[in-house]
């Protein structure tokens, strides 16, 4: 294998990409499986930085063809990488290696866009649902509410170069932002919202972070293979009084991002 052969862009032609799997030759299936090694050659392409972050594989049936070996026997080896974090599928365009993660920093009082370091990617906003409506137990629990006390919930996702990184559902108890919708219109921003409504300051009380497994919705809002690791957050924001004014439950993909506290 070339090392000098570099995968750089999802754009270029496939027969360019194919170029990284030049002189894979197989050694006999009682020695390992065929889908292990081509595993553990893809694998050695990331890591020697022959395949390139955010680098396009070629499609299955061309790769395939280009190994000499069935589409089953291809794909559980892009399957077991993608489980891994290594290749990202993008449903309905291809499959990717992982990009270098972006770095959120957990700081109090601070809008997304400044604690987020995307290393020069365009960071984007989709809101898909405000609406207020009563707290269900779990939530009005985490909001020390009542039940059924008014809430407001957002649901969002965040892009990073139009590929969606993050997605979250927001809630807030609703009597203390009367102009939510209004605020939050202008530029998006929750921390634009809390301004407007006299709450200068907020602390971050608690964060949970914990592993699991991309569910199909999940899958389906971030673009990616069922099952693909993830992060999942569960966040509580208090104003200056220790009044809880937001509770979040977020996913992002395991390799998209680093936390820093």
């Amino acid at each position: 294998m070339n090392l000098d052969t570099k995968i750089s862009t999802p754009h270029e032609p496939s027969s360019n990409r194919l170029l990284a799997f030049d002189g894979l030759v197989f050694r006999p299936r009682s020695d390992t499986p065929i889908w292990q090694q081509i595993y553990d050659h893809i694998f050695d392409l990331i890591e020697s930085g022959c395949l390139a972050p955010g680098s396009q594989l070629p499609g299955e049936t061309h790769l395939a063809e280009k190994l000499a070996v069935t589409r089953i026997t291809l794909r559980r080896a892009l399957q077991q990488l993608q489980h891994e974090g290594h290749l990202t599928a993008r449903k309905g365009v291809g499959i990717f290696v992982r990009n270098l993660p972006s770095t959120f920093t957990v700081r109090d009082g601070q809008r997304f866009l400044d604690n987020f370091e995307a290393h020069g990617q365009e960071i984007g906003t989709k809101t898909l649902l405000i609406v207020r409506e009563p707290a269900e137990p779990a939530v009005a629990e985490r909001l020390r509410l009542a039940p059924d006390t008014s809430i407001i919930r957002l649901c969002r996702i965040r892009t990073s170069d139009k590929q969606p990184v993050y997605v979250n559902t927001k809630f807030f108890p609703a009597h203390l932002f009367p102009d939510f919708e209004q605020r939050y219109d202008v530029r998006q921003s929750v921390t634009d919202v809390f301004r407007a409504h006299g709450i200068e300051n907020y602390r971050r009380a608690e964060t949970r972070i914990s592993g699991g497994f991309a569910s199909p919705n999940e899958a389906e809002i971030l673009r990616l293979t069922p099952g693909t690791p993830v992060f999942r957050i569960n966040a509580v924001n208090e104003d200056r009084n220790g009044v809880a004014i937001e509770w979040t439950r977020g996913c992002w993909p395991l390799t998209s991002v680093e936390f820093v506290f």
